[in-house]
């Protein structure tokens, strides 16, 4: 081997260390500031990115350099999410609170943290899903939707619709407990309800065209997987001109009809606010509890 080659070799091996340690620092909660939070996220789009972005501007208004975050995302992986929890879990002594942001993730930080404060946000029943216990360490932010007003909403824009096509996640819990409240409301309206469940985001398209086919208007609930894939249903909904509402106002955009539903963005800047109780006046979880968004409402 000539001496060239050797000392390529040794720098490139200089160089993978170099990076190893940058990347491991980068995900190591330092404690430069006063106060540390490990944020969990469980997918990127635009609601869990508002709701991100709302917590993080809240608690830097109010903390300045005092406050240093450790964000994390499971990418829409369950697997993930809980393999990120228990890497999160080794460092509780140097994270002040945890930060979890839609239900997969605050599962998943739930099993795994038991001692520091969680606070959760674009959960829709904390309860329903295993999150709220006696002395337990959650509290935060339901981004819940009143059913009801929602239905309501739907029919004065469509006052004719006979079916209504639910568009949802099977297997994600949020989207299942207001689907199920949803069936309900609409079967008190003699409205006939026509489930359009997605497994996964591969056959996104095929629910929504089935949804189209046979339903007079589509009404999705808040749903990460109808998140992520918005733009394709928007666009089906708009090929086969059918009504498209949805639950989330930030997925509004050509091909819906309307959006009625909670401001991401603000649940974030409530969920900060609570961070910063726990953290600087020494509130407990048991005294802040669940609180919920204001509903609001947008159209095309």
């Amino acid at each position: 081997m000539t001496l060239k080659k050797i000392v390529f070799g040794c720098f490139l091996l200089t160089a993978f260390v170099v990076f190893k340690v940058y990347k491991q620092s980068a995900q190591t909660p330092q404690h430069i500031s006063q106060y540390t939070i490990g944020i969990l996220q469980t997918a990127t789009h635009p609601a869990l990115d508002a709701t991100v972005k709302g917590f993080k501007e809240s608690l830097q208004e109010q903390l300045g350099k005092e406050i240093q975050f450790i964000m994390y995302n499971a990418e829409g992986s369950v697997a993930q999410a809980h393999a990120i929890a228990q890497q999160l879990s080794a460092y509780q002594n140097k994270i002040d609170a945890f930060f979890a942001v839609a239900t997969p993730a605050a599962q998943a930080l739930k099993a795994q943290i038991t001692q520091k404060p969680l606070i959760i946000a674009a959960v829709t029943d904390p309860k329903a899903v295993g999150l709220i216990e006696p002395n337990g360490n959650v509290c935060g932010v339901s981004d819940m939707i009143d059913v009801p007003s929602q239905i309501e909403f739907m029919l004065s824009l469509v006052p004719n619709a006979k079916t209504v096509g639910l568009l949802y996640t099977a297997g994600e819990p949020n989207s299942q407990v207001l689907v199920d409240l949803m069936q309900q409301e609409l079967k008190t309206r003699n409205l006939t309800p026509v489930l359009s469940a997605l497994q996964s985001e591969t056959d996104a398209q095929a629910a929504m065209e089935l949804a189209c086919r046979k339903c007079d208007v589509i009404l999705a609930p808040t749903d990460n997987t109808v998140a992520s894939t918005i733009a394709l249903l928007a666009s089906i909904a708009q090929q086969y001109q059918k009504p498209f509402i949805v639950s989330d106002e930030t997925l509004l955009r050509p091909g819906i009809l309307a959006a009625r539903g909670v401001n991401y963005y603000e649940g974030g800047k409530q969920a900060g606010e609570i961070a910063y109780q726990i953290l600087t006046e020494q509130k407990t979880v048991a005294q802040i509890g669940i609180t919920t968004i204001k509903t609001q409402t947008k159209k095309d």
